[in-house]
């Protein structure tokens, strides 16, 4: 048979024998022994582009596809469409080389591989590769990509069952030995003594086992074996499973079960996955929706004009008359930072056997839960100091709780601050996510003209501000401060307990600056 793998670099074709009829390869990647395969024996793709070409039987190195796959007296022969991949240019160079030796071998890849001895009975082609070292004299070494190989008739028996084979055999010669004899009367004392002196010379290897008492028969085992193998109906079969009567019962190993001979606890090995997922991380939402600071003291001082007592200005006539002035007045404003803690007192053996695991999840869980507690204190204490803003009528077809929007964002604007965030309530929420974007954005966009302003950069989200209600502020109306760091890790040990008791510190606060700027709309019920 010819070696040859015939290139042609203009059409980016090569052309070879993937398996050869009637050789005897080398083992296989699979470790599978030596084969032949034979004409009739490899079923192939209806469709040849189901075929990738591939280096080295590695599927994530694709070299071409397949055009043409045949079966010749030769064996299966194919020819490839090259891609235009800088892999692909290197194995056309190599497949056009003067020396048939440095030339690319095809390997064929094949499933559902059954055999007997070295002749292959059935497989199925599946890919091909293109290999360096060939193990076929005509093409190249085969691989088994499922690594399933199917053995027929060629098993090494068991000598166990062997033994037991042979015992039934010997059964069923003795029965039809004894079936066959012919029936003669009743013998003199001479034939008797010549009867039990024959009967004793016969070896004990060869004596009838006890008869069933079930029915079942060395002769009809054999049966049901044949037709089990024919028809591939087991039910024949079954008066030889079970049974305590039955010749060829087996004993129960149970898993698990009333039986108290069980082997599960013994064995099983249980697989270890870590802590179980339940949710992704909180994410602070609430907190940077106004101004932010760092807290450096426990107390925070300020002052603020007292409202209608500013200083101000006022139209003058001149002339020397006196200039306008107001009565002008200030007030302290202070406000004490709140803690956010949280502990506990565990067991120290997690610490003394390295259950870094354990300790990992722990402050991660804790210092979520930090993270979730001081946003929704944000968002709290927002709403406790926003002022109440009577909502106007809603236009049909508008989302009542778009139309509390730009109610809380106007009486935001008449504090002569822009309007940057709204907070809705949940079930509000969904009437808007369920109005179609433009009609949202154009009907925010008017409401929001009447400041000239735009709703570029302005955050809608819900939150649980409570039912029916929509909370719209000023990024500027208060600032949030938190103590850098926070949380903060502290651990203690207590060894009159063998114990160490873990937790987490923290500290947060806010200044309201002007509460005007942050409105609260309550959307009357069924609006």
């Amino acid at each position: 048979m010819t070696t040859a793998l015939f290139a042609d670099q203009e059409k980016r074709t090569v052309r070879g024998l993937l398996l050869p009829f009637g050789e005897l390869s080398s083992p296989s990647k699979s470790n599978t022994d030596p084969i032949m395969f034979s004409a009739g024996t490899v079923t192939l793709p209806t469709d040849p582009a189901a075929i990738t070409l591939n280096n080295e039987h590695s599927q994530f190195a694709p070299l071409g596809r397949a055009t043409e796959v045949v079966e010749t007296a030769a064996g299966i022969e194919a020819e490839f469409s090259i891609f235009q991949t800088p892999e692909g240019d290197d194995f056309l160079t190599r497949a056009l080389d003067a020396k048939d030796e440095a030339k690319p071998k095809l390997s064929a890849e094949v499933k559902g591989l059954a055999r007997r001895g070295a002749n292959a009975v059935r497989a199925t082609l599946t890919g091909a590769a293109a290999t360096v070292r060939g193990a076929f004299q005509s093409a190249a070494v085969f691989s088994s990509v499922d690594d399933a190989v199917e053995v027929l008739d060629e098993v090494e028996p068991d000598p166990a069952d062997a033994a037991a084979l042979a015992a039934t055999v010997t059964a069923a010669v003795l029965d039809a030995l004894k079936a066959a004899e012919p029936t003669d009367p009743a013998p003199t004392p001479d034939q008797k003594d010549q009867t039990m002196t024959a009967s004793a010379k016969v070896p004990t290897g060869l004596q009838a086992p006890a008869a069933s008492t079930d029915g079942t028969t060395a002769t009809g085992l054999f049966a049901a074996i044949a037709n089990t193998r024919r028809s591939g109906d087991r039910s024949a079969l079954d008066a030889y499973l079970g049974g305590e009567d039955a010749m060829f019962a087996l004993a129960s190993i149970q898993a698990s079960g009333p039986s108290g001979a069980t082997i599960a606890k013994d064995i099983a090995e249980p697989a270890y996955i870590g802590q179980l997922w339940a949710r992704r991380a909180y994410v602070r939402r609430f907190w940077d929706l106004c101004n932010t600071a760092p807290l450096t003291s426990y107390t925070i001082n300020g002052w603020r004009f007292v409202e209608g007592k500013e200083p101000t200005v006022a139209a003058y006539s001149g002339n020397n008359a006196e200039i306008p002035s107001n009565t002008v007045d200030t007030e302290p404003v202070s406000q004490d930072a709140r803690r956010i803690a949280g502990g506990h007192r565990i067991d120290r053996r997690y610490t003394d056997f390295s259950d870094q695991g354990f300790w990992q999840a722990y402050f991660d869980a804790m210092t979520e839960s930090y993270a979730r507690v001081s946003d929704l204190d944000a968002l709290s204490t927002m709403v406790a100091a926003a002022t109440a803003v009577t909502p106007g009528t809603v236009p049909a077809g508008v989302a009542a709780g778009l139309a509390a929007i730009v109610d809380g964002a106007l009486g935001v604007i008449a504090t002569e601050n822009t309007p940057t965030f709204s907070v809705v309530s949940p079930e509000l929420w969904r009437d808007i996510v369920l109005t179609g974007k433009d009609e949202v954005l154009g009907y925010l966009s008017a409401g929001f003209g009447l400041e000239e302003g735009t709703t570029a950069g302005f955050r809608i989200l819900p939150g649980p501000v409570g039912p029916g209600k929509v909370l719209t502020g000023a990024k500027e109306a208060r600032t949030m401060y938190e103590l850098p760091g926070s949380p903060i890790r502290v651990e203690g040990l207590v060894p009159s307990n063998g114990a160490i008791d873990p937790a987490l510190y923290g500290y947060i606060g806010d200044v309201t600056h002007n509460a005007k700027a942050l409105s609260l709309v309550t959307v009357a019920a069924g609006a």
